[in-house]
């Protein structure tokens, strides 16, 4: 049985071999035009070797029974294939390369249907209701009418009808509430030393650094910028940066006919706290991203050096800001996870270069999950900065003991801390 199976195949590639005719011109899309003469051939056998004989897959099932006699001449290779077939009851479903045989009457059996889709995006969705449909099934979509064709067996389209209904639902919505606190406290001490004296016995006089401009001035000008209770100019002049409200000194005057001396000794430390506060809201769909960003924004000007001079030609802005990225999913009422990215920018005008600072950055990244109407806090975000100085005599200031009399004493210490305070609400159909 498989030798006379075989043979029939030689046969029919026999007589395509002598009686197929290729031409280079096409029908549209309908293949290359054909000649084929067969007389009384096994239709499976003439569907196998029609496969062979131009590249086709062609999936073929046992049940394609029957015999065919087919004399045809220049027909578009389609167009004679699907002759061949109706003459005995079939026809074929093309997809891509792959062709397969079905009954003629399960092809007439598909229908088109028509489905509106409101709330997800039609495009989106043909991935999903792909999965519902049969083989011969076919669905497509229009973002702009915002509907889905699909073409299908009855019982298919059901199928695809029920599967929408459970995706194409109403996105819950989340409204982010989130307050933004940084605490700035800044604490600084200053401890300054002024004192001078003015010593005469015969013809020797020592006082504080001061000079005349003319030999007959009566007054003197004082080189280290203060004077004292006395009048005479001071010889060591390091003060703290004390003033009205802030501060304090307490001074030392002695006074005899040979010996002048003033002594003031100056303090200062200061305290002190900020908060800033800020309260947005923002309203987002599950599973999108919400932003809240605050900033500022400094103008630098732009110059071109032309001359061997520069020019200003323009300016230009750079921002630094406080971004809050925050991105919920709903698990369900009462849970809801979050994927939070906090970034702030600042300037550093202390280390500006031409004018222009740069800009430095922190962020912080997590995701949690918490219950809905339930605060989280982030913080970690925080800088420190301790700063000592010292103001002094040069060689006097290192006297052991009395090297305090020549010199000035700084210390300051600076924090910034941002805490971030988020609290999610699942917004439901009634609006609660």
């Amino acid at each position: 049985m498989k030798m006379k199976r075989r043979y029939a195949l030689h046969i029919i590639f026999l007589l395509f071999t002598i009686n197929c005719s290729l031409f280079t011109a096409y029908a549209e899309d309908k293949g290359p035009l054909v000649s084929i003469e067969l007389r009384d051939v096994e239709l499976r056998d003439v569907m196998r070797a029609i496969g062979q004989e131009h590249g086709i897959n062609i999936i073929v099932d046992e049940k394609l029974t029957g015999k065919v006699t087919v004399s045809l001449r220049n027909v578009p290779l389609w167009d004679a294939i699907d002759s061949i077939l109706k003459g005995k009851g079939y026809s074929y479903i093309k997809e891509s390369n792959i062709v397969s045989i079905v009954p003629l009457e399960d092809d007439a059996d598909l229908i088109t249907r028509t489905m509106t889709v409101k709330y997800a995006n039609p495009k989106e969705l043909e991935p999903v209701i792909t999965k519902a449909l049969s083989k011969k099934g076919t669905v497509a979509s229009d973002i702009r009418s915002s509907t889905i064709v699909i073409k299908d067996t009855p019982s298919a389209i059901d199928r695809a009808a029920q599967l929408l209904k459970q995706v194409d639902i109403k996105t819950k919505q989340v409204m982010i509430e989130a307050q933004i606190v940084e605490i700035s406290t800044n604490a600084r001490e200053e401890l300054g030393i002024q004192w001078g004296t003015m010593y005469r016995t015969g013809d020797v006089l020592v006082f504080g650094g001061a000079t005349k401009t003319t030999s007959t001035d009566t007054a003197a000008i004082a080189l280290t910028g203060g004077i004292g209770y006395s009048g005479n100019a001071f010889n060591v002049n390091l003060p703290a940066a004390v003033g009205a409200g802030s501060g304090g000194a307490i001074g030392i005057g002695l006074l005899t006919n040979k010996l002048t001396l003033d002594l003031q000794l100056s303090a200062l430390e200061a305290e002190g706290k900020a908060k800033i506060l800020s309260s947005p809201k923002v309203m987002v769909l599950d599973n999108q991203e919400a932003t809240i960003s605050s900033g500022t924004q400094i103008i630098i000007p732009t110059t071109t050096i032309s001359g061997g001079s520069s020019q200003v030609t323009g300016t230009t802005e750079k921002e630094a800001s406080l971004r809050l990225t925050v991105t919920p999913k709903i698990i369900d009422l009462e849970q809801v996870s979050l994927k939070i990215l906090t970034k702030k920018e600042e300037f550093d005008f202390s280390r500006s270069v031409l004018g222009i600072p740069p800009k430095t950055s922190r962020e912080t990244q997590t995701g949690v999950l918490i219950k809905n109407g339930e605060t989280i806090v982030i913080g970690g975000i925080y800088t420190e900065t301790d700063t000592e100085g010292e103001n002094r005599v040069p060689l006097l200031s290192k006297i052991p003991l009395l090297g305090w009399l020549f010199k000035k004493e700084t210390k300051r210490k600076d924090k910034t801390e941002l805490l971030i305070f988020i609290t999610p609400h699942i917004k439901t159909d009634d609006g609660s």
